[in-house]
């Protein structure tokens, strides 16, 4: 419901925005998650509002966590372009696996970035991950990267400290991240819990044994480290963004293939360094 409202709120406030542009003699629109023209991961970026996290195709903001929630502005109005920014992610994602650990359907790699699409990045198992929220007989959507990131935090001045930190003191990172699973933080909170467990069996709706929502922290969770396979599915296998509802055939042996020959970023730096493309 909150993730709604900051898109709806988004939005409005975009819309609002490229009104009073247009109103000045500019060519502007918004881009919302509803309706959009642009990729808003390369822009958000390219803004400087965060960096992309062991998620995967998430771009985590240093005060909001991963619950940042975007809506881009295009215009033709000449503007000062801000700087990409950096406050220590990719060496903090490196030390701290906790969400690789606590996704419910291992979507979320362990191991190091690879090169995907022209990007440096951590790429997810984007099949594994849709398949889970949208399928799950026991609750949709998930959102437990999100909920068990050490940077989802509640703002208070304690957890500034620990922000701080982070960004200024490399060597406190992994410390953080440890930290993190100490105190609990990920963990069920029932005083914030809105929903109800309920589960629609043979058309009736009844209590579930075990609800998708009554996950805790699983600690054992890197047990399927070493053993796990991230299928890859690159722009070439799939249909054109403006297909929408076209039946696409995932091969998702030859995908896990993909994964496991995925270029890494010190090879790709050399390849480019010799001048190859």
């Amino acid at each position: 419901a909150q993730s709604m409202r900051a898109y709806m709120r988004g939005a409005q406030i975009a819309g609002i925005m490229a009104e009073h542009l247009r109103s000045l003699g500019y060519g502007a629109r918004s881009h919302t998650n509803r309706d959009s023209e642009v990729l808003h991961i390369p822009l958000v970026l390219e803004a400087g509002l965060g960096e992309l996290s062991r998620i995967g195709e998430l771009v985590l903001n240093p005060f909001v966590g991963p619950r940042f929630k975007s809506v881009v502005l295009t215009t033709d109005m000449p503007l000062t372009p801000d700087q990409q920014i950096d406050f220590g992610l990719q060496d903090f994602c490196n030390k701290c696996t906790k969400c690789a650990r606590e996704c419910p359907c291992g979507a979320i790699s362990f191991g190091d970035k690879i090169m995907f699409n022209g990007y440096e990045m951590w790429k997810p198992d984007v099949e594994k991950c849709t398949k889970y929220r949208l399928g799950n007989l026991k609750g949709s959507a998930c959102g437990r990267c999100m909920k068990t990131c050490p940077y989802n935090i509640e703002g208070v001045l304690s957890e500034r400290v620990f922000l701080w930190s982070a960004i200024k003191l490399p060597f406190t990172r992994k410390f953080i991240a440890n930290l993190d699973d100490r105190v609990g933080n990920g963990s069920i909170n029932p005083i914030k819990k809105w929903w109800w467990d309920l589960e629609f069996v043979e058309g009736r709706t009844v209590l579930p044994t075990k609800g998708t929502n009554a996950r805790e922290l699983d600690m054992d969770g890197g047990r399927i480290a070493d053993k796990q396979k991230i299928a890859l599915y690159p722009p070439e296998v799939l249909p054109a963004g403006d297909n929408q509802g076209v039946p696409v055939k995932l091969l998702r042996k030859e995908a896990i293939v993909r994964g496991e020959q995925a270029e890494s970023p010190a090879s790709a730096r050399r390849r480019v360094g010799r001048g190859s493309s």
